[in-house]
């Protein structure tokens, strides 16, 4: 268990140069670009940072015009967003917007920052450059880059890309294509910018699901506990023994299986933790919602390089006395049903219903895990080798992050969260294995 490094916002102190507009180099279509129902209620900004360990001279030049070269592609991220007449999202291309690129020089080494993988606001907000119209829906941009060298010969690259754009595959998929043209290697993948497979039936036919979208009221008062107590955010660390002692533990006849995976038996683990250490009163419904990617699921219909929101948020649902009395097999079944039923009929119903009814899935009740598990960043490469480092930010109070832990010595998942003081105390206690 860890908690984030607060110190390094405190050493590090960061010179901007002035945002510079980057616009792609050749002429891009025009038009508007539909934005899924998926697409349309992902309202935030990722904001991510990749460390490297060498660099030259011209380092920001050489991928402040890879930028320009890669928006040729990728244009939709030089666009704004705009409402259509149903006051749906879409990307309006058809004005030449750009792209804002800072350049930015750090009064330390890299060494200094220690580990990157979540950092606090103040270290994130000084390597990533946030545009101050990025509030505004249809004013900001959908993209900012900031390359930050270090004393040492070090640089970060910081992105804060608008979560409507794409989801975390596809963020990967852009970031290696501009490191691929970086580099003057040709695209290893072509994007795709249609997203009308997406697009909701006429009329809508909602067969389920259900649970995914059943609002879960707050009976037992976490608001106040929240308002009260000091947030917390700590990692905990799975190495490869740990999940096979849980694993063992989440199967029902106490026997490793391949069919209970790390995700399931991990995802088990946490969420009762969860329910458990916030002292959910038992009749207090707990949701715990699992971001799995459509991509498989819709076959030959999802064209390749797909770039947009391509996950579906499946769900279990039940209330937080039967989920502590049930053993952690039990639990981990439940989840497994809940990723093995979102087949290509559960993705189209699910997109009916989010563009037929106004919804909220997430509350402080509820549990959203994100797993960053099969996003690997080594391969990403501008010319001076991988990144040393990927990180983020903290994430909101109802969101879980599972993180590759994939170094010389250690293979294993790294469980983020935050939680009140009191509940932190608690669950830490309770994934101890």
């Amino acid at each position: 268990m860890e908690a984030f490094n607060t110190n390094a916002s405190n050493i590090l102190t960061v010179e901007r140069s002035a945002p510079v507009p980057v616009l792609p180099e050749q002429d891009t279509p025009g038009g508007s670009i539909f934005l899924s129902s998926i697409d349309n209620v992902a309202l935030t900004i990722m904001s991510t940072v990749y460390s490297f360990n060498r660099s030259d001279a011209d380092v920001a030049g050489v991928i402040k015009q890879a930028l320009s070269k890669v928006l040729v592609y990728y244009y939709p991220l030089a666009g704004r967003l705009a409402k259509n007449s149903q006051g749906k999202l879409i990307v309006d291309c058809q004005k030449k917007f750009a792209v804002p690129f800072v350049e930015a020089s750090a009064n330390c080494d890299i060494e200094n920052l220690g580990d990157i993988q979540i950092m606090d606001s103040g270290t994130l907000g000084k390597l990533v450059y946030r545009d101050p119209t990025e509030n505004m829906l249809e004013d900001g941009p959908l993209l900012t880059a900031q390359v930050t060298r270090f004393k040492c010969g070090s640089f970060t690259l910081g992105i804060a890309l608008h979560h409507c754009m794409v989801d975390g595959m596809g963020a990967f998929q852009f970031v290696n294509s501009w490191a691929e043209l970086a580099r003057g290697k040709p695209l290893s993948i072509v994007p795709c910018h249609d997203r009308t497979i997406l697009k909701p039936r006429v009329p809508p036919q909602i067969s389920g699901p259900y649970d995914d979208f059943v609002h879960v009221s707050d009976v037992s008062n976490f608001m106040e506990l929240y308002q009260r107590e000091q947030m917390v955010f700590k990692s905990f660390h799975f190495d490869g023994e740990k999940l096979a002692i849980l694993r063992k533990m989440a199967t029902p006849d106490g026997h490793v299986m391949s069919s209970c995976s790390n995700f399931v038996a991990l995802s088990a683990l946490v969420w009762r933790s969860r329910s458990m250490a916030l002292k959910m009163k038992p009749h207090q419904l707990s949701k715990l919602l699992l971001t799995v990617d459509i991509r498989p699921k819709l076959g030959t219909s999802m064209r390749d390089g797909y770039f947009g929101n391509a996950i579906i948020a499946s769900s279990c649902l039940c209330t937080a006395g039967q989920l502590i009395d049930e053993s952690i097999s039990s639990t981990a079944g439940k989840i497994k049903e809940a990723i093995e039923r979102v087949t290509e009929d559960y993705v189209r119903s699910s997109l009916d219903f989010m563009d037929t009814y106004q919804f909220d899935p997430y509350s402080v009740s509820s549990l959203l895990i994100s797993s960053w598990l099969r996003l690997d960043y080594s391969c990403i490469d501008f010319g001076w080798g991988g990144p040393r480092q990927f990180g983020t930010g903290n994430p909101p109070p109802n969101l879980c992050m599972f993180m590759r832990e994939d170094t010389e010595n250690k293979k294993g998942i790294v469980v983020v969260l935050g939680l009140p003081l009191s509940a932190m105390n608690t669950f830490q206690e309770l994934v101890q294995i």
